[in-house]
């Protein structure tokens, strides 16, 4: 499980509650061109969820472990950060600073996004060392 603590002020409350997690995508981006594209539909748990709390808080949870076609090893809701940032429109950015660097050397993002009033989308990015190539996830939530 992840946790997450609001580092300003913005309106949440939308955001405020449990989300189960329904739906799963994976794929690279190669020099702007989708390749290994994979939706997954089923196999989660109740233990698949992103909760976030009225005092600024986020708890993730995954208890899935997906692979891509190529065979790459995919979590999703591994999101190396304790914070989360409204930036507007009904967006979250869940790194602060909004790009992450991880202990390899790698870059990340990830966004909360409010698709509308029952359904979010956190949004992954994981950036190559490779330019141009990156692996992506989009994990959909419903209330």
């Amino acid at each position: 499980m992840i946790y997450c603590r609001k580092s300003n002020t913005g309106n949440t409350d939308a955001l405020t509650g449990k989300w189960q997690e329904v739906k799963l995508r994976t794929y690279t981006l190669d020099s702007g061109k989708i390749t290994h594209d994979t939706t997954y539909l089923s196999s989660f748990t109740k233990l698949d969820y992103a909760q976030f709390n009225g005092r600024g808080t986020c708890e993730i949870s995954t208890f899935g472990y997906y692979y891509t076609p190529q065979g790459v090893y995919v979590n999703p809701q591994s999101i190396d950060t304790t914070h989360y940032t409204a930036i507007g429109n009904g967006k979250f950015t869940l790194n602060t600073p909004s790009m992450l660097i991880t202990p390899g050397g790698f870059a990340t993002t990830d966004t909360v996004s409010e698709i509308n009033t029952n359904n979010i989308l956190i949004h992954d990015v994981f950036y190559s060392h490779v330019p141009g190539y990156e692996s992506i996830t989009d994990a959909y939530y419903q209330k």
